[in-house]
């Protein structure tokens, strides 16, 4: 498997982000990693070996990112005003940073899928519904989607713009962008199993605002047997990348 890593300084986030690569063609896929994660994630947790025949077949080509979390979701800091700048200047990273690397890696202007789990699924969507010109779709497994609740509550312009159920609910239901999104792969799965409890409910929520802005994601909602872990993640992922790459 082809396999290399690129790290730069990031004004943007402030420190040294690192992007690994796997793969050597196929269509880009950025994977954001777990809350605290980073462009590690995915290899240690056993993901890079669940998509290796993509991988290696030259079916996908992976670029796996790091957070900045501490700062932001998982910031202890009192200061919440400045976690979420910190969380919009991450989204300024991907899209200013990110986004021109994998068109000079890749060898030109393409729009990558966005995937992630757990919170990784909660940059994936985001994202992707705030820029869904520069991007193909996103896959989006187990994540939260109301990200005032990762501040105690507190809201603000920064924080708002990087919350989906907020944002959506917002947007008005002639927004060009509900047209944008129906033309691209929107994937978001949520089960009943172990700890997905704790992020179901904004997946609900989430549901009952694109059914009345007609925007038509594809939700996927799995029993008990789908649990908030690698060991459902690590089916999932394979199962939906094949969909929409064609792979029966």
């Amino acid at each position: 498997m082809k396999y290399e890593e690129v790290t730069w300084f990031s004004d943007r986030v402030g420190r040294n982000m690192r992007i690994k690569i796997y793969g050597h063609y196929g269509p880009a896929f950025i994977a954001f990693p777990c809350q605290n994660g980073d462009a590690d994630d995915f290899y240690i947790n056993g993901m890079i070996d669940a998509l290796s025949w993509f991988i290696e077949n030259g079916k996908i080509k992976l670029f796996c990112i790091d957070s900045n979390d501490d700062e932001t979701v998982s910031s202890t800091s009192r200061d919440k005003g400045y976690a979420g700048y910190k969380l919009e200047m991450y989204h300024q990273y991907l899209i200013n940073e990110v986004l021109p690397f994998i068109y000079d890696n890749m060898g030109g202007y393409n729009e990558p899928y966005l995937i992630g789990c757990s919170m990784g699924a909660s940059y994936a969507a985001t994202n992707f519904l705030r820029r869904p010109e520069l991007f193909a779709g996103f896959i989006a497994l187990s994540g939260k989607y109301d990200f005032s609740s990762f501040f105690g509550g507190y809201m603000d312009e920064n924080i708002y713009n990087n919350s989906p159920n907020d944002f959506l609910r917002g947007m008005p239901c002639d927004h060009p962008y509900i047209d944008l999104y129906n033309q691209k792969t929107m994937i978001v799965v949520i089960g009943k199993g172990r700890f997905e409890y704790l992020v179901s409910e904004s997946n609900y929520v989430l549901a009952d605002i694109c059914k009345e802005k007609g925007i038509n994601m594809d939700f996927n909602f799995w029993d008990e047997n789908s649990v908030h872990d690698w060991e459902s993640w690590h089916y999932q992922m394979p199962y939906f990348i094949s969909k929409i790459i064609n792979i029966n």
